[in-house]
This record gives C-alpha cells, structure tokens and sequence, in this order.
C-alpha cells in the first residue's frame, strides 16, 4: 500500500503491523507533513464483532484521554475498498524503540533502569485507573511499551476497556497475551490490579531477557531468587505485583509506587486495610484529588486534597461555616497516627497531617474508632506517598 492516499490526505510509507482483519500503517499527512499512524479494520465477511466492538471502544477511549505518553487521537473516518469497506483510527506517531525490540536485541535491563521504567508507567496507569469510570488496558507487555526522546511511551490501546459504574469487572471477550496476562483475566475479568500484574511480567522479562513463561517458578509464582541479581525489597516488590493470588496482589497503581519509592518494601501499613462496614465517613479520591468527610458536632468535618493544596472545614447542610484552613499541597510533610492515653484498649485514636506547622488532624462526632482511624491511615499513606509515622 505504501505510496496510496488514504482519506484524502494520508500518505501511507510502509506497515508497522498485521493482524488478521487489521493492518496498522506508517503514513504522513500530506496537510501538516507530520507522520503519524493509521490503524485499519477491515469490514469483510471475516470480520467478528468482538473485532468490531474492541475497535470502537479504541477510537472512543482515545477521544478522551489526554496523556504526554499516550499516543494522541486525531481522527476517524471510513475508507472504501475495491469490495469492502474499512474503519480508520488515526493516532500521532511515536517514532522509538519497544522493548520486545529490546529483548529481541538480547538487551538486559538493570534494577535501576527497571524501577525508572515502573515510575514512568506506573504514572501512566494512575492516569489510566483515576479516569471515571477507570480504565484499564489489559495488553501492557513488551511490544507495547516504547522508549522515546528519554520518555517512556504506552500504546496500542486494542484490548482497553473502561469498567463500568456499577463496578462490573466482567467481559466477554477475552483478551491479553500469555505470559503476561493474570490469571483472572483468562476467565474475561480485568480490573486496575490485573494491569499491575502485566506490568510486573513485563518488568521481570527485561530483567531476565526471557518470555515470563520460560522463567523459573515456585509453584504458580515467578521465582525471584533464580530469575535475576535483584535486591530482596525489590524481588519481593515484583512478587507483589505478580502474585496470581488476586486477594494478595498490590490493588492500585499509587499503593505499588508509593511501596516502590519507598524502596520497594512493604511497611506494616501497606498492607490494604477494608473500608470498616459501620463507619459514616465518606472517602473518595481519584489521580488528583481526595476527599473525606466525617460527622462532627458542626455537621460535617471536611479534608480536602488536591494537587494545588490541602484544606480542612466544617460544613452544616452542605454549607461551610467559618474559613477553612489551608496550606499549599506540597508542604505536606507528615502522617502522624498514634493512640492516645495508657491503656491500649481504651486509648484514643489521634490522626493528623502537617503542612509545613500547621497541624490538619482528622476528628469526627462520635470519634473515631481504632479500625477508622487505621483504615483512614492507609488510604492517606498510598494517596500520598508518606509512611505512617
């Protein structure tokens, strides 16, 4: 096809890749001279209609993501063929190096180059999972991550999948590619945790130059000890991201960084404390914000966090009374949780953040119990990237 113009506008140079029913084509708009790339679908009397749907929910999702390290939608449009038709989904190019090129070059990478990697991606799939609802990719392996002008790219978004309100992890088509996919994922369910298994297969395969597959395994889990010269912390933190064990794999993006930037051991705390089922305090957070309101003798107490800065107020039937009190986000400095009072079973729980020396503590009407306030310290500490002290 190279030479051939496609929508009116799109010289196409070379293919890039080939599947049955979908070509992905290397072109140059001939309006800005600026490469980019063109996926094709075929509409044949082959075509299936997971084919079809997983092709549309693509071009849907990349209208609506807006991320310096994932390819950039910039248009659709239907393409006549001599007998058929063919759907076209046009995405900027990013002109780098995957890492299966890596791994075909027999290039091993080191733990530091493996954990620069984590960050970068790991960043990306924060983007990724604090989208309404969250959106997960469920094919991040080696060929689909590129390294690029020293950035780190995620691509081919084929196989994406946003989960629906209603928290239906469930999908018809299974979809992913062995070795790098968890096991619940080979019965069609996929949730933020099942990309954090991809991406900690992905990053043992660079370490050990070697399909995940082949690698040695203890029983169903990847054997550390004889895969590569890691570090324990950081053995144990691929294990943790890798465990075919759903109930004990790391649940989010921002828990396996701040446990990663931690160096990579997992404190007492990080391990994921329940939501108790009798609270009335309210909790919500995404990528960029976290909001938690707790009864008070006022009405409401309200903590505010985002990216900008904190805030603590009180609220009665959803007004504010009095000034809130706030402070930039990135003077936040401390997560202090201790019990107060010399009996254990009757001391009382104290939980506060400092913002340079100003204290925000968390108090609620009637106080909060021990199982709350653990509760509370947990999600502050994964959002926020501070060990509990």
């Amino acid at each position: 096809m190279a030479g051939q113009i496609l929508g009116d506008r799109y010289e196409v140079e070379r293919q890039i890749g080939k599947q049955t029913g979908r070509w992905t084509l290397l072109a140059r708009d001939l309006k800005t001279q600026e490469r980019v790339v063109i996926k094709l679908l075929f509409l044949d009397d082959a075509l299936e209609w997971d084919d079809l749907k997983l092709f549309e929910r693509e071009v849907e999702i990349l209208k609506a993501l807006s991320h310096p390290s994932i390819p950039r939608y910039l248009g659709f449009f239907e393409h006549q063929l001599p007998n058929d038709k063919a759907l076209a989904l046009i995405q900027t190019y990013v002109p780098g190096k995957s890492l299966e090129q890596c791994l075909q070059e027999q290039r091993l990478f080191t733990e530091a180059e493996t954990k620069q990697l984590a960050k970068a991606l790991l960043n990306i799939l924060i983007y990724l999972h604090g989208q309404q609802p969250p959106i997960v990719h469920r094919d991040i392996k080696p060929s689909n991550i590129l390294l690029a002008n020293r950035q780190v790219y995620l691509v081919d978004f084929g196989s994406v999948k946003s989960l629906t309100s209603t928290g239906d992890t469930s999908a018809f088509t299974v979809v992913g590619t062995y070795g790098y996919m968890p096991p619940e994922q080979f019965s069609g369910r996929a949730i933020p945790a099942s990309d954090l298994y991809s991406l900690g297969a992905t990053l043992t395969a660079m370490l050990a130059g070697a399909h995940p597959s082949s690698l040695p395994h203890k029983g169903t889990k990847l054997d550390f000890e004889k895969i590569a010269n890691l570090s324990p912390a950081y053995a144990d933190w691929l294990g943790w991201l890798t465990n075919p064990n759903l109930e004990q794999r790391v649940r989010s993006a921002q828990e396996a960084l701040a446990a990663l930037e931690q160096g990579g051991r997992r404190s007492p705390m990080i391990a994921p404390i329940a939501k108790p089922t009798e609270t009335k305090i309210s909790l919500t957070q995404d990528a960029t914000r976290l909001e938690i309101f707790m009864p008070s003798l006022l009405g409401q107490a309200h903590l505010h966090i985002d990216q900008q800065q904190i805030s603590l107020s009180q609220k009665r039937l959803g007004f504010q009374t009095g000034r809130p009190l706030t402070a930039p986000r990135k003077q936040i400095s401390r997560l202090e949780y201790r019990k107060v009072g010399s009996a254990q079973n009757n001391a009382e729980p104290y939980l506060a953040l400092w913002a340079g020396t100003q204290e925000y503590e968390l108090k609620s009407y009637p106080p909060l119990t021990v199982p709350e306030t653990d509760w509370l310290a947990y999600e502050l500490s994964i959002w926020l990237k501070l060990p509990i002290q």
